[in-house]
């Protein structure tokens, strides 16, 4: 009798080690969390990808938008020190008096319609000489401009619940700098 229970039992073990039922839900479990984990990375890196595009588009909008208005500044006192613009609420440059603040703001709004979380605070304009002179007299202005941005962060969406990420991304400053049309100051 003792020798039965011993050659059924032994019969039972080997027919639950022969048997697949289970396998596949057991596999899927194991190989779940590393699937889910690169689907919401890829993701995430699509989406930071497109928060990155379109940061360097609205910076190129912005740059648009500074060579069709009128300069911020006076290019009467553009020498050879670069004259940086920046301001949120009110418009400060850095050796140069306003001239035209509202440009300012257009140059945000600008941005703004691309990625609305740009603030007048993130925006750089900077206005430097670029020693053109198509006149030969010494009077024609011709300034680069430089739009950037900066101090902008990426916050994660996906991946905010993996233990060790950081909570954002601190994304790279953008600018963009083009030749604008020459003009002769007032005399």
């Amino acid at each position: 009798m003792c020798v039965d229970k011993i050659i059924r039992l032994t019969k039972a073990i080997a027919s639950w080690r022969r048997c697949r039922r289970g396998t596949a839900a057991t596999e899927f479990a194991l190989v779940l969390p590393a699937l889910l984990l690169l689907t919401l990375g890829a993701l995430e890196v699509g989406l930071i990808m497109f928060d990155f595009h379109k940061v360097s588009e609205a910076t190129r909008r912005g740059l648009r938008a500074a060579l069709i208005e009128d300069a911020i500044i006076d290019l009467a006192d553009l020498d050879s020190t670069p004259i940086t613009c920046t301001g949120s609420g009110s418009v400060s440059c850095s050796g140069g008096s306003v001239d035209n603040s509202g440009s300012f703001d257009t140059i945000v709004a600008a941005m703004q319609e691309i990625s609305p979380r740009i603030s007048g605070d993130n925006v750089i304009v900077t206005y430097s000489d670029s020693g053109l002179d198509i006149s030969g007299t010494g009077e024609t202005v011709t300034p680069l401009v430089t739009v950037e941005v900066s101090g902008l962060s990426y916050e994660f969406v996906a991946m905010t619940y993996i233990p060790g990420l950081p909570e954002q991304l601190d994304l790279p400053s953008f600018d963009t700098t083009r030749l604008a049309h020459t003009t002769v100051p007032d005399s």
